[in-house]
């Protein structure tokens, strides 16, 4: 009797802990860019160049995501970039790729006590230079850039949770991602009419 009681005791404190454990964390949802025509450049070629290097330490967080600026910037050429040419190199440069986590001051009274603060704070940056080199008539050789910086920012409440902060995250680097094509899609075809077909 007092063993059966045990063991219902047991399955019901089991039921009542796993009732009360915290949801597998979701993935945060992809990154994309909006659907737009490529940017057919007069080149052979088209070249990723890797700069930036992640310190992967604090404050720096996007070596600890699956979604980084370098990333953005390496996926957008493949999407967006293509060599419509027989001559010449496009070199997409990423020179800054950095995110990094800053904790913010809480306010003290009532306020800070009660009310659920902005605790952190994700700052983005996504500095790159698209560079075209290419022969042009009697030998000479031709040269455009185009240089893009965007910035994007996020604060998170303490009470966030894991999945909070993840989404907030991805929301950075989609809006991260929007701001960079959006402005690079314009300085192309501000400063490479000549090879942008």
């Amino acid at each position: 009797m007092i063993a059966s009681a045990a063991r219902r005791f047991g399955v019901l404190l089991v039921l009542l802990l796993a009732a009360c454990a915290t949801p597998p964390a979701s993935p945060p949802g992809d990154v994309a860019l909006v659907a737009r025509a490529p940017l057919q450049l007069d080149v052979a070629s088209i070249v990723l160049d890797e700069q930036y290097s992640s310190p992967a330490r604090a404050p720096n967080v996007e070596h600890l995501h699956r979604f980084s600026p370098a990333g953005i910037a390496s996926a957008w050429s493949r999407a967006r970039l293509v060599a419509a040419g027989s001559a010449g190199t496009a070199t997409l440069s990423i020179l800054d790729g950095r995110v990094v986590s800053e904790a913010l001051e809480k306010k003290g009274g009532l306020t800070g006590l009660f009310g659920d603060q902005q605790d952190t704070k994700l700052t983005a940056r996504l500095k790159t230079r698209l560079t075209v080199e290419r022969p042009g008539r009697a030998g000479e050789r031709g040269s455009w850039s185009a240089d893009v910086e965007v910035n994007a920012s996020r604060t998170i409440l303490e009470s966030a949770s894991l999945n909070d902060r993840d989404a907030a995250y991805a929301a950075l680097m989609q809006d991260l991602t929007s701001r960079f094509d959006e402005e690079m899609t314009a300085e192309i075809r501000r400063s490479m009419g000549p090879v942008l077909r």
